[in-house]
């Protein structure tokens, strides 16, 4: 169970905001010139919301590989601080990688 939450929760903030930008998009493009219904603006506040459970979501995994980061033995101060650049930068793109290199091998 925690591996597959694990990974799931490495992918989800990725997936979510990569989603959200492709609908928001192609909805901009569809009625970018006309004005907008009613659940049309609903979609697009619902759409703003689930952005939002992706950010948090993204600030949560970062944290949580943070003190993962802090607390593993085997890595240097370099390597460290290494890895807490990437997950602050690179958030998105660093979780699964850093999910398949070491939190898979954990359970």
């Amino acid at each position: 169970m925690k591996k597959g939450l694990s990974c799931i929760l490495s992918f989800l903030p990725l997936v979510m905001i990569v989603l959200t930008f492709v609908v928001l998009f192609a909805m901009l493009i569809i009625f970018g010139e006309g004005t907008m219904t009613t659940g049309q603006t609903i979609f697009m506040i619902g759409l703003l919301i689930f952005e939002l459970i992706g950010v948090i979501l993204t600030f949560v995994v970062m944290i949580w590989y943070m003190i993962k980061t802090y607390k593993n033995p085997e890595f240097t101060t370099g390597m460290k601080i290494l890895w807490f650049v990437l997950l602050y930068c690179f958030n998105l793109f660093v979780f699964p990688v850093y999910w398949f290199m070491y939190v898979r091998k954990e359970f």
